[in-house]
């Protein structure tokens, strides 16, 4: 434990030393607090629910202005006034591992039949659906919905199905016209800024799109985990507790774990009712392996199990040193494939993208570089020599001579010819003007007007067109608008060598975080949309008129006369606080609830501190005590 305090990041660190200060009763508190609501908004009603044994009102109420002042509990405020609390998510992984110890039972791997296995990955999907969003677009129709055209595209290229999806029972908007899958990736790009809304289009940013492909897996997880958690498991508090309480450090890769006996566990933790909460802890597993994440199951008696494909402790709570993005190579085959390793990083498997196929996207990825691939690479600005130049500097046995021969052959091909938006054909070198002119198929269908340009007949395009690719004078799929050229799919151009830069974008990148305001997933929690409130209450705010009250009623312990203990008692109500009486030779503290009249009586909840027991509902008349003293928690 003090190694991973010493390694953590800034804000993780600061959430530690926070921690280790907390007075016991805050902390009882706070755990109290995260037990009913979980990372939920609730409501100052709601709070005062909650109460713990033998603390007056007041004492709660100190332990939640200083847990405030702590920024363990944050605030936002609705137009009308009324606040909403939360417990910040960012905070939420740390407090499950202070407070919680799940009861974690191994299984063997020979008594558990495999129901979902852990896909290739969110990180690795995303980065296919980004490459697919890239090269297809995204254009909106008239509802402002993508196309179902450009959405098949996307899910076309990723290992994430509906059917990993459908028990969550996830609400979003447009869900007539986006299955699931594609609604969660489109959900991811844009509430991670890597794709923006326009009126027409959903383009993405470039900037943003760069620091994300910048990023190693690991770190990638460490955004997109926290992001899933938040935003796609049901908003009960209860299964909020089973989705981070399986994140515990208690659950170790690559074993399988009764969940079954978890549940049990959490019921007699009062966390969930297993009847209540099973489906939907099953929901989650299955989703956690359409993500990647892990494998769900069931051992023999149909007891459901989960075993996880990578350390989520490690991820969701930093424990050490972030590996940096992977140095791996990829091999480049006599038959144009490129087969890519886990640990390539996304930065050059993007580049890959913008001028290779997609053939298989497990984890050990196959692009295919093909005369088609390269010609679009082309149309994005790649030239065919920045094509090889990729191929030489990351693959591992170098690139094999037909390869390379046929890339400078059809880059020597590919891009000879332009139609402009005048259907205007210009040629990159007279020469190809002249065997243009001379072509017996194309007579008719353009005029010469000089050395390397032509008029077109608009009809005649697409069979001019045919006829220039199969002569070796390939034109580039667009057709140019005057004075512009558009790149389609963002190249990401490498950064300066840059290293304590790049520490620094990453670490911003994991702060900037989430913008759930920006998405389609209605995730429940809707603070987002709220100002946020930093105004704390003074503790002193607690105790109004305290000036004025005696002194002697918050020092002496001792019997005053029955109208002044009727005064102290009505005083301890109005603040919230308790009094301490002595009854038959003992000491005992009691909190006032109400008062009653006609005879005078207090009701409230009596305390024994010597032998911790209390007697909810106790009611005292004035010669029920002999000596009585106001407490007044400190608030200074």
């Amino acid at each position: 434990m003090s190694t991973e305090m010493n390694e953590d990041r800034p804000q993780e660190s600061a959430i530690r030393s926070i921690l280790r200060t907390l007075a016991p009763e805050d902390a009882e508190l706070l755990k109290r607090l995260i037990v009913r609501f979980a990372g939920q908004p609730f409501s100052d009603d709601a709070r005062t629910t909650v109460k713990s044994s033998g603390r007056s009102g007041a004492e709660l109420e100190l332990s939640f202005i200083r847990l405030r002042r702590a920024g363990l509990i944050q605030a936002v405020k609705k137009a009308w006034g009324e606040k909403l609390y939360y417990i910040p998510l960012e905070s939420l992984g740390l407090l499950y591992r202070q407070f919680f110890t799940p009861e974690a039972e191994a299984v063997a791997d020979s008594n558990v039949h495999r129901i979902s296995e852990a896909k290739p990955g969110l990180a690795l999907d995303l980065l296919h659906a980004l490459a697919a969003a890239a090269e297809h677009g995204l254009p909106l129709t008239a509802k402002g919905t993508v196309s179902k055209k450009n959405i098949q595209k996307l899910l076309e290229a990723v290992h994430l199905k509906d059917s990993d999806l459908e028990a969550l029972q996830l609400q979003y908007a447009h869900a007539e016209t986006y299955p699931l899958a594609g609604a969660v990736l489109l959900d991811m790009m844009l509430c991670l800024g890597l794709a923006v809304k326009e009126s027409q289009e959903i383009l993405l940013e470039e900037e943003r799109l760069g620091e994300w492909l910048g990023l190693s897996e690991q770190e990638m997880n460490r955004v997109l985990l926290p992001a899933v958690l938040d935003r796609y498991g049901m908003n009960s508090p209860a299964l909020q507790h089973f989705r981070y309480l399986l994140c515990h450090p208690s659950f170790q890769p690559g074993v399988w774990y009764d969940m079954t006996n978890m549940l049990d566990w959490m019921e007699r933790e009062v966390l969930l009712t297993r009847s209540a909460s099973e489906a939907g802890a099953r929901a989650w597993m299955t989703a956690m392996a359409g993500f990647g994440w892990g494998d769900s199951g069931e051992d023999g008696s149909g007891r459901c199990c989960f075993r996880w494909a990578m350390d989520p402790a490690f991820v969701l709570v930093s424990g050490g040193e972030d590996r940096e993005a992977g140095e791996g190579r990829f091999y480049v085959q006599p038959d144009f494939d490129v087969i890519v390793p886990p640990d390539v990083p996304y930065r050059i498997r993007w580049k890959l993208l913008a001028c290779s196929e997609r053939v298989q996207s497990e984890r050990m990825s196959i692009y295919r570089m093909t005369r088609s691939s390269t010609a679009r690479a082309v149309e994005n600005g790649m030239s065919a020599a920045e094509m090889t130049q990729l191929l030489d500097n990351f693959s591992s046995g170098g690139v094999p001579e037909n390869v390379r021969l046929a890339l400078e052959q059809w880059g020597r091909e590919i891009g000879r010819t332009r139609f402009e938006e005048a259907m205007l054909l210009s040629c990159s070198a007279e020469e190809d003007g002249d065997r243009i002119e001379t072509h017996p198929k194309l007579k008719g269908h353009l005029q010469r007007i000089g050395p390397k340009h032509f008029l077109v007949n608009r009809g005649a395009v697409p069979e001019v067109r045919k006829i220039l690719d199969s002569s070796g004078l390939s034109p580039l799929k667009a057709i140019a608008e005057p004075g512009r050229t558009v790149s389609t799919y963002p190249l990401i151009h490498d950064p300066a060598p840059d290293l304590a830069g790049q520490r620094i974008d990453k670490e911003k990148f994991r702060q900037t975080g989430l913008s759930a305001a920006g998405g389609l997933v209605y995730s429940g929690r809707n603070i987002q949309y709220f100002e946020p409130d930093s105004d704390i209450p003074k503790p002193e705010s607690l105790f109004p008129g305290y000036g004025q009250v005696p002194k002697m009623w918050t020092q002496d312990f001792r019997n005053y006369h029955g109208t002044t203990a009727q005064h102290i008692m009505e005083q301890a109500l109005e603040w919230q606080t308790k009094v301490l009486i002595s009854r038959g030779g003992s000491r005992l503290e009691f909190i006032p609830r109400a008062i009653r009249s006609h005879p005078w009586a207090v009701e409230g909840t009596l305390f024994d501190p010597e032998r911790d027991g209390y007697e909810d509902g106790a009611l005292l008349s004035p010669g029920d005590w002999e000596q009585i003293r106001l407490i007044v928690p400190s608030f200074t």
